[in-house]
């Protein structure tokens, strides 16, 4: 009888091995730490290479729901010390851009929603199928970029048209609500109720206390009125309804897959829909 113990562990160190001659290429790029999210639990994978040929390997964590990479190998100094921290040399080594970035890496932030790093994987996209450089695929690039925003002026008109109306409002309330001649002229006007004596309306907050008879039902019928929308877009999500913001931008990415049909769908899609809505 062979006991499961005896097969499982040979099974991981041979995984192990394999997985390390396919990570080695990309794994320099990798911070400490750094977390490959959905990895399995059951699974040991690839080790960071170490920075040098005397340190010891080093050792991984396993947490639920993912693999995390831990160094506990220490750096050979040239004249015999060892330390915790990078040479001049390993820091010079450190992608800066988004260019000098792995493919591997690029996807890592592609899938926490970078736009920078969807931009970048679009023009190795480009680069890919026009065989072209990566300074000749930022035409095509520009191009893909502006039609991406035609239309978006007059498409995120409900966004301003809120914005301002909230501001306005908000910044409106106040003077309505406690400056003195302002709330007597909206009384005028609007409301014709019976005025305070002149000795309740000696300070900010008596007169503020005189309009709120009038002011408190629209302000908590508007705000009520708020809440139940913000509920209701919330049971649309839930029900799988896709509110403006969602269709607008599923309208961009199909958008682009037509009119570029020569590049991957899925990576157009991904550029449509964290790109801005405007030109800056």
């Amino acid at each position: 009888r062979v006991h499961s113990r005896h097969i499982e562990q040979p099974m991981i160190s041979a995984f192990a091995r394999g997985t390390r001659a396919v990570a080695a290429r990309h794994l320099s790029t990798v911070r400490p730490a750094a977390v490959l999210p959905g990895a399995s639990r059951h699974v040991v994978a690839a080790l960071r290479p170490s920075l040098s040929p005397s340190a010891p390997s080093p050792r991984l964590v396993c947490l639920p729901g993912n693999v995390r990479f831990v160094r506990s190998a220490s750096i050979s100094q040239p004249n015999g010390i060892s330390q915790d921290k990078p040479t001049v040399e390993i820091a010079k080594q450190m992608p800066r851009f988004y260019s000098e970035m792995s493919n591997e890496v690029l996807l890592i932030y592609c899938a926490q929603g970078d736009h920078d790093a969807h931009t970048e994987r679009l023009v190795r996209e480009i680069m890919a199928v026009d065989n072209t450089s990566w300074d000749a695929a930022q035409t095509v690039l520009h191009e893909i970029s502006t039609a991406n925003k035609a239309g978006m002026t007059f498409a995120t008109l409900p966004y301003k048209v809120g914005l301002s109306v909230a501001v306005m409002g908000g910044l409106a309330s106040i003077p309505l609500c406690f400056h003195l001649d302002t709330v007597m002229w909206f009384n005028e006007h609007f409301v014709t109720a019976e005025v305070a004596e002149p000795e309740d309306l000696e300070t900010w907050l008596e007169v503020g206390s005189w309009a709120w008879n009038w002011m408190e039902p629209p302000l908590g019928q508007i705000s009520f009125f708020l809440l139940t929308l913000q509920f209701a877009r919330n049971q649309m999500l839930n029900l799988g309804a896709k509110p403006y913001t969602h269709r607008l931008q599923q309208y961009r990415a199909n958008r682009l897959e037509k009119m570029f049909p020569a590049y991957n769908a899925k990576i157009l899609a991904d550029f449509a829909v964290s790109d801005d809505w405007t030109h800056k």
